[in-house]
């Protein structure tokens, strides 16, 4: 298997669909299948299905016994049903014998898709089966399967399947190699894997030292994801827990948290770890289902893991939040022995409520990322920024630095920088750096709150995005 064989690009998998068809539309299908309908009392979907699977039982299988169960969505998935060949061997003395495509008036047939190496390949996939099995005893059998979509808003992809009653092991064999052939696989490289977005891979370019943030900061949390990987994740292991911990570096939009993931992504794989990032930059958007993948494919590595969500507060809506909650509770976190570390960020630290920051284990550590301290830290970050063009009497200007996020000054810089090059300068005066300072200020206390709102400014931005017609490839790039 190649490196590209990751499995962990896709388009979307199952559960938080985009809409793609209009209300109306989605309404009149959800009345013609009886979809869940709090006000005209119809019946849940899940009971159409299992009226469905016995009437097929009774006509293949009558006489004999048999138990409805909630079933894994992974057996209907198209990776599972092609990897999963016929002849394979499965608990209870059975052997799995291939799968008959059943017509159900209850499902709409409809499959995800997404990349698998370097193909697209069906996903995620609604419909109905009769898997067949042979017992080497009592000769063959089979398990009536249906999978749907249950809700318009939700959508997440459901399951129901009749086994027979003597047969249960065998079918719990059968889905648990469902569930392997389609998990993420991941080995070591020299890039992070990305869970959503538009590409499977980046590359981290930011070194520890650009970062510029109070060196107390940096030591404490460097330290922190060390003495875990270290020594943390045997002291788990010992109290039989899961080794995985849970950091949050909180603070306004523009003080860096971004660029200090990318920099913790880059010290990680300088360490032989594996980093995975869920981008909520696709057409998905920020879901649950990204984070399950993420923790499918953070159980699934063979290595130390750091799992890097960015904008945790995006995920905490509706339904998702209590699916989150039991992440960070331990009910659904990832077992790697080797450790896996989540670096959360969040631009609004009060979406984070009290369920989650003030109860004990949820999240190990809260960093709060501040903006520009003092004149040193805004003359340093300034310098950097400025690079080959800085001067010394720009200290004037770095009084008027300090308690800005860090992306003001990057953005201070490169505007001046940008005035120059318009009015063909070679280099940048103090004249043009007051304007540019003054510039942002103004738009700051108009209201136009660019920094927040994550709106880059400058020629040199607009014109990649406008150029690009897509997000950026490396979600790094994406500075706050």
């Amino acid at each position: 298997m190649s490196d590209q064989d990751s499995g962990l690009q896709s388009n979307h998998r199952g559960k938080k669909r985009p809409r793609f068809m209009p209300r109306s539309v989605l309404r009149f299908v959800s009345a013609n299948l009886g979809l869940k309908n709090k006000n005209k009392g119809l019946d849940m979907q899940y009971e159409r299905l299992v009226q469905w699977a016995t009437g097929v039982w009774h006509e293949r299988w009558a006489g004999r016994e048999f138990m409805t169960i909630w079933a894994s969505a992974e057996c209907s998935n198209m990776i599972a049903q092609k990897q999963v060949k016929a002849g394979r061997r499965l608990r209870g003395k059975a052997r799995y014998d291939g799968v008959e495509k059943l017509d159900c008036s209850a499902i709409v047939p409809i499959s995800d898709y997404g990349s698998r190496g370097k193909a697209m390949v069906l996903m995620a996939t609604s419909g109905a089966y009769a898997f067949k099995f042979y017992d080497d005893v009592d000769g063959p059998f089979e398990v009536i399967y249906a999978s749907s979509y249950f809700d318009d808003d939700v959508q997440d992809l459901t399951a129901v399947a009749l086994v027979p009653s003597d047969k249960l092991e065998t079918w719990a064999s059968f889905e648990f190699a469902c569930a392997r052939a389609v998990r993420p696989r991941i080995r070591r490289r020299r890039d992070v894997y990305i869970i959503g977005g538009t590409d499977a891979f980046f590359d981290p370019t930011v070194d520890w030292d650009d970062v510029i943030l109070p060196d107390d900061l940096k030591t404490e949390l460097l330290a922190d994801m060390e003495a875990f990987f270290n020594k943390g994740v045997g002291i788990y292991r010992q109290l039989k827990l899961a080794p995985f911990r849970k950091l949050l570096l909180a603070g306004v939009p523009g003080t860096g948290k971004t660029m200090l993931c990318a920099a913790m992504a880059k010290l990680a794989i300088d360490q032989g770890r594996i980093v995975v990032y869920v981008s909520g930059s696709d057409r998905d958007g920020a879901s649950f289902e990204k984070i399950q993948r993420a923790l499918q494919a953070v159980t699934a590595a063979r290595y130390p893991v750091l799992l890097i969500v960015e904008e945790l507060d995006a995920y905490l809506q509706e339904d998702d939040k209590a699916r989150v909650l039991n992440v960070l509770d331990g009910v659904e976190s990832p077992n790697n022995p080797q450790g896996a570390l989540l670096l959360a960020t969040t631009n609004y630290p009060e979406v984070i409520d009290e369920r989650i920051a003030k109860r004990p284990g949820r999240l190990d550590r809260i960093f709060v990322i501040p903006t520009i301290q003092d004149e040193y830290q805004a003359e340093s970050m300034l310098r950097h920024y400025m690079a080959d063009q800085w001067k010394e009497d720009h200290v004037a200007i770095v009084s008027r630095l300090v308690t800005q996020p860090g992306a003001f000054v990057r953005e201070a810089a490169l505007h001046a920088r940008m005035l120059a090059a318009h009015a063909h300068r070679t280099e940048v005066t103090l004249e043009m750096l007051e304007e540019s300072v003054e510039s942002l200020l103004r738009q700051l206390h108009s209201g136009n709150d660019f920094l927040k709102e994550r709106r880059p400014i400058g020629l040199v931005n607009n014109n990649k995005r406008l150029n690009s017609g897509r997000l950026s490839r490396n979600p790094f790039n994406q500075h706050e």
